[in-house]
């Protein structure tokens, strides 16, 4: 609910405490225009007549320091926002994105509201970015001035609209119509306190006075600023001089992210930086606030003080002799929440719907769907085996898709970061999917038939319940479709996955539902028939053919192998595919027909497969060379992939503290979509050529292997699987690109940087 003009709730209490809300006793005065109920509900009432506004997220009122106003006089009134857990609204200066709270006022003739005395914010990391801003219970004062000609025992109404973005994941504008009602008293009648009374005296206690007893000044040289505080007189204590943090008047002149304090023997240095399209002002103006005990810094008890510290231009900024590094604000995470969390549950679905029914034409899903295409049309079409056949593929698909969220949600729940294709970050499911691909090649080539594998009964019923193979054709399709991410399919998975699990549950099932219909749609509309050939002889023939998709994807899944356990674990794999041919074609010839030579072959296979399991990890330096980050596992990496630096956070802050526009590629050897990309476009040179001139640093964030950080990076994000994209650009919202990419799109992206990202110093 963005809005809370529908919702306006008066209430008697305050939502979070047990402060009583409204006057019934000044009500019943007015009602019956008594002058003398007024006078004691001004003495005696806890508080005047307002009403509460719950949003979405923040409860709303205005709220009075006294419980009536005297003409000519003055009160404190303020807003009071209550947001919920974890949820935020801004400063003034909301720092690098936000928008300052503000109201607009509708008052009796000469009433006037000075401006809000801000009290002093905290810093908010938001991915690079740092913004300034408020939770959990905020009072905002400001003065009321009464005119001289307010007629006493009348009843100020003073109404406002108050104006708010609240943010966690996602930002929402939010307002409130808000009331609050004052009775005039005789100036001789002193207003009574009311239940807010020692909120205000300490939001009084706490105002920024200008900083006394102190000199300011800030050096500039090129974009690198120094605000130096010095104490006007040597310190007294030998008590070390607490952590402070600045927080300058003026919107959009400071990287809120480069803040270093350090300690000197007078007092305080402050590095700062300028951004990179503002102008160094004439004088820097802000607050800063000690955090500290108190405000014994400043010769007071209070935390925070006002500063102005005039501009001079030096050769070079140098520190203080003696200087120490203080505590500095905690590094802002790696990259910033996006719109995935936030598209709300019925865009999700028709995204998963659709992700799902571009799935079918993802190079994982595609061998698969061919072989279901080559059966059906020996089908006739219309009849009711065809269509049990369609139903219980659709069973598969949906069935696999429902068991694979109930995992991801019961494994997030127990505290796993994990993410859409989770199962092929584990060595040993990469190893199975392989064995499995390469024996349905040697199947659809004719080395053998399930059924001389089977034992007889299993085979005679498997023969007899072709709905079986059908279900299980559509089990296998989920399996071979976790390594591809198709478009839409990012942001839904990433909302999904941050939902209830039920809702999680209804996005999964719209995956399955879009992935299952083209096929289903074939089988139970004759009229789609007419697409297919007619059945012959080539169908053999396609059928061999289709082998060949099937061996590439076991060999690619050796190579991922390869990624994540090493040379040695992927040749123990081939010998296993060797061993596994060997059998099956001892099978096929007749050898292993009987009981005991079906038991000694499985026993074989078994022992095969048990020795090359892949069951270590390769320290670094032994693999073959990281798939996404090849400098990662030790070896010379190719000259294209030189040039991605490895995830890091701690880089990414700093290079977004210096200006620097960064290209992060989430990605993962098991993502085919990735590797696509990857060799069509990211590293062609025409795409490396854009990326130099734009000056813009590479990062890949490799999630072959499971990552914990690169898993919550993705959350914030809003996805939860590969591939992702995204351009983190100075002064600028950061930009998800689209999952598959084209030099067109990388070079548009490109284009959105501001000119001095793109001209900046190496």
């Amino acid at each position: 609910m963005n809005s809370a003009s529908a919702a306006q709730v008066p209430v008697s209490m305050h939502p979070h405490s047990t402060k009583p809300h409204s006057c019934r006793q000044a009500g019943a005065a007015h009602a019956l225009g008594s002058w003398l109920l007024l006078w004691l509900c001004a003495l005696w009432a806890p508080l005047a007549a307002a009403q509460v506004v719950r949003t979405g997220h923040v409860s709303a009122e205005l709220v009075a320091e006294r419980s009536a106003v005297q003409p000519g006089g003055s009160v404190q009134i303020a807003l009071f926002l209550q947001h919920l857990p974890q949820w935020h609204t801004y400063w003034r200066n909301p720092g690098d994105s936000g928008l300052p709270t503000r109201l607009e006022w509708q008052l009796p003739p000469g009433v006037q509201v000075g401006d809000i005395e801000w009290p002093a914010p905290k810093r908010l990391p938001i991915g690079p970015l740092v913004n300034y801003g408020y939770e959990g219970e905020l009072l905002l004062p400001m003065p009321l001035t009464v005119p001289a000609d307010a007629p006493v025992g009348s009843e100020l109404k003073l109404r406002a609209t108050a104006h708010w973005l609240v943010c966690l994941d996602v930002c929402i504008p939010e307002s409130a119509e808000l009331e609050l009602r004052l009775p005039v008293v005789a100036a001789g009648t002193a207003p009574g306190s009311t239940a807010w009374t020692p909120d205000f005296e300490r939001a009084a206690a706490l105002r920024a006075a200008p900083l006394q007893g102190w000199s300011a000044e800030l050096q500039r040289h090129e974009r690198d600023l120094l605000l130096t505080l010095q104490a006007d007189a040597p310190r007294a204590s030998a008590t070390p001089l607490p952590p402070i943090e600045v927080f300058p008047f003026a919107e959009q002149l400071l990287h809120t992210a480069v803040h270093e304090v350090y300690a000197t023997p007078r007092g305080y240095a402050v590095k700062l930086r300028l951004m990179p399209d503002a102008a160094a002002p004439a004088a820097l103006s802000g607050i800063v606030v000690s955090q500290g005990d108190g405000g014994a810094v400043w010769g007071g008890t209070n935390p925070m003080a006002e500063f102005q510290a005039p501009l001079r231009e030096v050769p070079q900024i140098t520190l203080p002799d003696g200087a120490q590094r203080l505590g500095a604000a905690a590094p802002p995470a790696a990259v910033l929440p996006s719109g995935g969390a936030g598209i709300g549950p019925w865009p999700a679905l028709l995204l998963a719907f659709a992700g799902g029914m571009l799935l079918n034409l993802m190079p994982c899903v595609f061998p698969v769907l061919s072989i279901k295409l080559l059966g059906l049309a020996q089908h006739p079409p219309g009849s009711a085996a065809l269509r049990r056949h369609a139903l219980a593929y659709g069973a598969g698909v949906l069935g696999s898709f429902i068991a694979l969220a109930l995992g991801l949600v019961a494994l997030q729940g127990a505290g796993s970061a994990i993410g859409w294709g989770f199962q092929l970050q584990e060595p040993g499911m990469v190893f199975a999917l392989a064995l499995l691909f390469f024996a349905i090649g040697l199947n659809l080539m004719g080395a053998f038939e399930v059924a001389n594998l089977l034992p007889q009964r299993l085979a005679s019923w498997r023969a007899g319940s072709p709905v079986a193979d059908a279900f299980a054709g559509g089990v296998l399709a989920v399996v071979v479709a976790s390594p591809c991410t198709a478009p839409f399919m990012g942001a839904a998975l990433g909302f999904a996955l941050t939902q209830p699990a039920a809702v999680s549950l209804a996005v999964f099932t719209a995956l399955g539902l879009g992935m299952a219909l083209p096929y289903m749609l074939l089988c139970l509309a004759p009229g789609w028939r007419r697409w297919l050939p007619r059945p012959g002889a080539w169908m053999q023939t396609l059928k061999q053919a289709l082998a060949f998709p099937m061996f590439a994807t076991a060999v690619w899944l050796l190579w991922v192998l390869g990624q994540q356990a090493g040379v040695g674990a992927m040749s123990r794999v081939l010998m296993a595919l060797v061993a596994l041919a060997l059998l099956l074609w001892l099978a096929h010839i007749g050898s292993l027909r009987s009981l005991p030579g079906k038991a000694l072959g499985a026993l074989a296979l078994a022992a095969v497969l048990a020795w090359s399991w892949p069951h270590e990890t390769p320290p670094p330096g032994t693999g073959v060379g990281a798939g996404s980050t090849a400098t990662t596992a030790g070896t010379e990496a190719k000259p294209a992939e030189g040039l991605w630096l490895p995830y890091d956070e701690a880089v990414l802050a700093r290079l977004a503290a210096e200006g620097r526009p960064v290209f992060v590629d989430f990605t993962a050897a098991w993502c085919v979509s990735c590797q696509v990309n990857k060799r069509l476009v990211l590293n062609t040179a025409a795409t490396l050529q854009e990326f130099e001139r734009a000056n813009v640093v590479l990062m890949r964030a490799d999630w072959t292997r499971r990552d914990a950080v690169i898993t919550q990076a993705l959350a914030r994000l809003g996805r939860n699987g590969v591939p992702v994209y995204l351009l983190l650009r100075p002064g600028l919202p950061p930009l998800l690109l689209p999952e598959i990419l084209s030099h067109g799109i990388v070079r548009d992206a490109l284009a959105t940087l501001q000119p001095q990202a793109a001209t900046a110093p190496q």
